[in-house]
């Protein structure tokens, strides 16, 4: 993948997706500001070209993979291709890419997958224990933000690092800085967690202490504006402190994707990972 493809690889991706969405019965999300995509797909390109790839047939751009490394984890960013291009052999040697990408001493790798059949049996199939997620949707009912949780900025990157090597056993090193050149906002518990908030869903979510996991979950989920839907993803059952805090906001949960984790990881809760990043 080059610089060039990231927009290409933005378009893919909405068609992908909203596909998806149609195929589960799902109503469509709003198409992301292409701005923000960018954003991701220029600094893992940066970050990470060995793990960027691209599909190509006539010219355009039918398939895609981004996969990182982090403090010796490895993460599958991104891993699409055009719908009417699925179950041809394209996906399977994008993620034999992407996978080559993790040889070489990585001690751990993690994948986020969607509830996509093929998807799920792939990431099965190639090693990974797989964690069923929930989801949980709507709008939230949440009154004032708890106390103690306060808004971040660029000096608050030490102390998430220091919460990614306790909880995910690495650091998510200059992935935050790119969530705040998007645009996202960062609330911080100090010395115990942080959250990152996007603009219909929950970013990221890591701490010391499910006190201080609820507490910044229930102040995301006050900072969502009235009558606007929301999603909180990526709920496993070891993220039991995050099921009533949803439930009391009003959103409903249902069945949604898997985590799929291998090798030497941190506890990974209170967690909610990151989809771009993990």
């Amino acid at each position: 993948m080059r610089d060039e493809d990231a927009r290409a690889v933005h378009d893919l991706s909405v068609v992908t997706f909203t596909d998806l969405e149609a195929r589960f019965h799902e109503p469509p999300s709003p198409p992301p500001p292409p701005d923000a995509p960018l954003t991701r797909y220029l600094h893992l390109l940066e970050t990470d070209p060995g793990g960027a790839w691209v599909a190509e047939e006539d010219g355009q751009i039918i398939g895609a993979a981004l996969a990182i490394d982090r403090d010796g984890m490895w993460g599958l960013s991104l891993l699409v291709v055009l719908p009417g291009r699925q179950s041809s052999g394209i996906g399977r040697a994008l993620f034999e890419r992407a996978r080559e990408y993790a040889d070489g001493g990585r001690r751990g790798a993690m994948i986020l997958a969607s509830p996509d059949h093929r998807a799920l049996r792939a990431y099965a199939r190639a090693g990974f224990a797989m964690h069923p997620c929930m989801d949980a949707g709507g709008r939230p009912e949440v009154g004032e933000p708890p106390r103690g949780v306060r808004d971040g900025d660029d000096r608050d990157l030490p102390l998430t690092e220091a919460i990614d090597r306790a909880v995910r056993g690495a650091v998510h090193g200059r992935d935050i800085a790119a969530f705040l050149r998007a645009g996202r906002r960062l609330l911080v518990v100090p010395e115990r967690g942080y959250a990152v908030l996007g603009p219909d869903s929950i970013h990221l979510l890591a701490a010391l202490d499910e006190e201080a996991a609820r507490d910044l979950l229930l102040a995301g989920l006050a900072a969502v504006p009235p009558d606007k839907d929301y999603r909180v993803e990526w709920i496993t059952s070891a993220q039991q402190w995050a099921v009533r805090p949803v439930l009391d906001a009003g959103l409903v949960l249902k069945p949604g994707g898997a985590v799929f984790v291998r090798g030497e990881l941190g506890p990974l809760t209170p967690y909610l990972p990151s989809g771009a990043y993990l």
